[in-house]
């Protein structure tokens, strides 16, 4: 999630969002009053909890590029792809963590991005009517107060659009709805009000948008349910049946299996980062009445990121993502390493139980050196069609940073070429002909539409403390071969 404090600015001149969608108080609450709010409501809900800083973004830089960054309105060819697009950017906005689902049902595509500007950062959603080529004006997803962040959209098989996100100054996690392409919201609901405090909920919508499933953390994991389409939500479940003093659960992804089983996963790490990571499955055969835990793989303590502004040690620490076929077949992919403080390369493995799983494979690339982050998986339209998309820095620059793709079609026995999305070495001040400086944000998004093209959205900045933005592309899947 994200919190930050930094000075007021005038409104950017990059892509605006519509004047009649966005209150104007949002971006013109007084100084005096934003941070007496963040004082008061913010910081002192922190502390009163004695919550450690959690994977929260504590700052922003309080400005944006937007007078220096190229909003290219219109797809164009990608450089360094073949089927896609050239990586475009929303806005010139300070934007950062976002997510992506396509309707499969039409050719609706929806974006939901955290953007910062000033004392306050707010979640806001776009559509596109035609498969991600052009897009409607952004929408403020709700009012705000002082802060909103860790943004999930999904979408279910008639067209019902789902959203979530982190709502500040009290910590809490809240769902909307949209019956009409996302023009109008419901009003939002409270997730998970026996709580007082949550964080990173992970949505996912069953394909008839009546079950829904939230994993949260509040030291220990927790997910919550309902059952009447986010009307109502169950009592949070804790998941991890010991206390973990010490730890953090965060759930990295979800998905549903053909037969209504849920499968979260959900990294179990040191809060200090110095203890092994362990990477599990929670599972759930009963309509969430129950869960069970199962490790998947553990990895030793991350790389840091010493020289990039902001960064604290652990931001480069294990996360996945999960995902499942049309036939039940789960893929996880995650990041790990057997050594302390080493680069961790990108695995996936495979299960049709959750129960009992492949060996790993590797799929990031062959350079040891270099690092690798923040996955997502998302199953194509047939049995064994499964896309992989991380970031990471391939000759190990630590300044030079891109976005990858792989594709299998038969349950991950033989794998596409690695295919470089960040096809860009202009466009914004992080860019260069290396990449980009730094993720921005500590998770990506991946979503199949009905057609089976790819889209894929990820931040891109100067530094963790950024400024930076949100970068998408859409494209076909790559032919599979026989490489690992």
């Amino acid at each position: 999630m994200n919190f930050h404090v930094s000075p007021d600015l005038p409104d950017s001149i990059g892509e605006r969002s519509s004047p009649s969608r966005v209150p104007k108080w949002f971006w013109g609450l007084p100084l005096a009053v934003s941070a007496a709010l963040v004082l008061v409501h913010g910081l002192s809900s922190f502390q009163a909890d004695s919550r450690p800083h959690g994977e929260r973004k504590e700052r922003s830089s309080g400005h944006n590029f937007a007078a220096q960054t190229d909003v290219q309105r219109h797809p164009h060819v990608s450089a360094t792809a073949v089927g896609w697009d050239s990586e475009r950017v929303w806005s010139g906005e300070d934007d950062w963590e976002p997510f992506v689902a396509a309707d499969r049902s039409s050719t609706y595509v929806y974006q939901m991005t955290t953007r910062f500007r000033g004392q306050l950062s707010g979640i806001f959603i776009r559509r596109s009517a035609d498969g991600g080529r052009s897009w409607d004006p952004d929408q403020m997803i709700a009012p705000v107060d002082v802060w909103q962040a860790d943004p999930q959209v999904q979408v279910t098989d008639d067209g019902t659009v789902f959203a979530a996100w982190l709502d500040g100054p009290n910590w809490t996690s809240k769902l909307v709805k949209s019956y009409d392409h996302g023009a109008t919201w419901t009003e939002p609901v409270a997730i998970a009000p026996t709580l007082r405090w949550t964080d990173h909920p992970w949505l996912v919508v069953s394909p008839d948008g009546h079950d829904i499933y939230v994993g949260l953390n509040r030291d220990d994991s927790f997910i919550v349910g309902s059952h009447d389409g986010g009307q109502t939500f169950d009592t949070p479940i804790k998941t991890n049946r010991q206390p973990t003093p010490g730890h953090w659960w965060d759930a990295n992804g979800a998905a549903i299996a053909p037969d209504g089983s849920v499968y979260f996963v959900i990294i179990n790490f040191f809060i200090n980062y110095r203890g092994p990571a362990e990477i599990n499955v929670v599972s759930s055969h009963d309509r969430g009445a129950s869960w069970q835990t199962t490790v998947i793989d553990t990895s030793a303590p991350p790389p840091g990121c010493n020289g990039i502004a902001g960064c604290d040690y652990g931001f480069l620490s294990s996360t996945a993502g999960v995902a499942i076929d049309q036939n039940g077949k789960i893929m996880l992919v995650y990041h790990a390493s057997d050594v302390a403080k080493a680069p961790q390369p990108m695995w996936i493995t495979t299960s049709t139980d959750g129960i009992n799983w492949t060996p790993r494979v590797k799929v990031s690339q062959r350079n040891e050196e270099a690092d690798n982050a923040f996955p997502a998986v998302a199953a194509g339209p047939t049995a064994g069609d499964f896309r992989v998309v991380w970031q990471g820095n391939r000759n190990g620059n630590p300044r030079g940073w891109n976005t990858f793709y792989r594709h299998t079609t038969d349950g991950g026995t033989t794998w596409s070429e690695t295919v470089q999305l960040s096809d860009r070495a202009t466009g914004a001040p992080y860019k260069t002909r290396a990449g980009y400086m730094f993720p921005y944000g500590d998770y990506l998004s991946l979503s199949v539409d009905g057609e089976g093209t790819n889209h894929v959205i990820w931040g891109e900045g100067a530094s963790y403390n950024g400024p930076g933005g949100v970068w998408y592309t859409r494209g076909t899947p790559g032919q599979a071969t026989n490489q690992n």
